[in-house]
């Protein structure tokens, strides 16, 4: 059983870091469809931690942008790459033993205009990674391409749950 303080100063025991700077993704232009790979971060240089992070929840807040019909829909992808040095990275699998974390957003309104956000979140376990964990987002747009539409995402790494827990 933990502690009282413990379970009410969890933000003492949780880190976060940028994983993807925000950016837009229009109908048609070089970035839909396009693999963008996410800032990595050295697992061993969190300074609230005493050890590297265990786990993680990658979270990609998302915002929609654009005339629509009920058929459109876009598409966001995500990776998880790990390696022992910035330059190198391969594929590895998240939680749930998945490799690619699809999620499809379907416009849901015929409005002429509109805006739309939310957020995905994906379970990381970051105990067999390897020193560097970096994120690759792809979004694909499905639908009318007769007026521009856009897409805005970002990422950010919550993380934690190392096996020696930090001072308060």
């Amino acid at each position: 059983m933990t502690t009282v303080p413990l379970q009410r100063d969890i933000g003492a025991y949780v880190s976060n870091r940028i994983a993807l700077g925000p950016i837009t993704v229009v109908t048609d232009d070089a970035n839909d469809g396009t693999e963008i790979d996410g800032l990595n971060f050295d697992r061993q240089s969190f300074t609230n931690e005493s050890e590297p992070p265990l786990s993680a929840v990658l979270v990609l807040p998302w915002a929609l942008l654009g005339a629509t019909t009920l058929a459109d829909s876009w598409d966001i992808d995500v990776q998880l790459q790990s390696g022992a040095t910035t330059t190198a990275f391969a594929d590895v699998a998240f939680k749930d033993g998945s490799t690619v974390s699809n999620n499809t957003i379907i416009y849901d309104s015929d409005d002429a205009a509109f805006a739309l956000e939310g957020q995905i979140s994906v379970k990381v376990n970051l105990g067999p990674l390897g020193r560097f964990v970096r994120c690759q987002v792809t979004s694909s747009f499905t639908g009318t391409t007769a007026t521009t539409k856009s897409l805005a995402v970002g990422a950010i790494w919550v993380t934690g749950g190392s096996n020696i827990i930090p001072a308060a």
